[in-house]
């Protein structure tokens, strides 16, 4: 009995984190999109004066499917996983926390410049260090998942110096995107 029931705790783990990779691999395939479809807009005349408020509206709906999507593959794994799992999410929340406070106080010291750039510095570390993690989750970090974090940090490093620059992550993000998709159900095939 015992037995069947860790067998059973290993499969449930081995379809966990192939939902994690399948979900990683929606996620950069979602958010690949994402500067394109902002410059699309940008690239019509009349929507222009609407920017701001269609970027925000943009964003909000991929922060809310991302959201969606994430809380689906996880929900699972908080029977799962012991109770340590928990004590490291709130670590990282505490030094989030840390990383906001640093972030509002330097808004009072700097420049508007250095402003955006401590932003955009802390953005892309939260990020790539969140997209680390869940690829972690997946039992091995894979090279296209270290090429989708290099170049999400290149493009949002460089993107402050010109526009296009932004754009470096997209062809990377839908190969690793592809690529993980592939991985989760050819590893869920060869499994049955």
């Amino acid at each position: 009995m015992k037995q069947t029931i860790q067998e059973a705790e290993e499969l449930a783990k081995r379809i966990l984190k192939h939902k994690i990779r399948k979900t990683l691999g929606i996620y950069y395939i979602f958010w690949s999109t994402y500067i394109v479809s902002i410059g699309i807009l940008y690239s019509i005349p009349n929507l222009q004066f609407l920017s701001t408020y269609l970027f925000i509206s943009i964003l909000f709906v991929y922060l809310t499917y991302t959201s969606i999507l994430f809380y689906k593959a996880y929900r699972v794994r908080e029977i799962l996983e012991p109770p340590e799992y928990k004590s490291k999410y709130i670590l990282f929340t505490a030094i989030l926390f840390i990383i906001i406070g640093v972030w509002i106080y330097t808004l009072t010291i700097f420049n508007y410049f250095s402003y955006y750039i401590v932003s955009i510095v802390i953005y892309t570390a939260i990020v790539s260090e969140q997209i680390f993690q869940i690829a972690r989750d997946t039992g091995k970090v894979r090279y296209y998942d270290y090429i989708a974090i290099i170049t999400f940090i290149a493009s949002m490093m460089l993107g402050s110096l010109n526009y296009h620059l932004y754009y470096l992550y997209f062809f990377p993000w839908i190969y690793a995107g592809v690529k993980s998709i592939i991985e989760s159900y050819e590893v869920a095939k060869d499994e049955q």
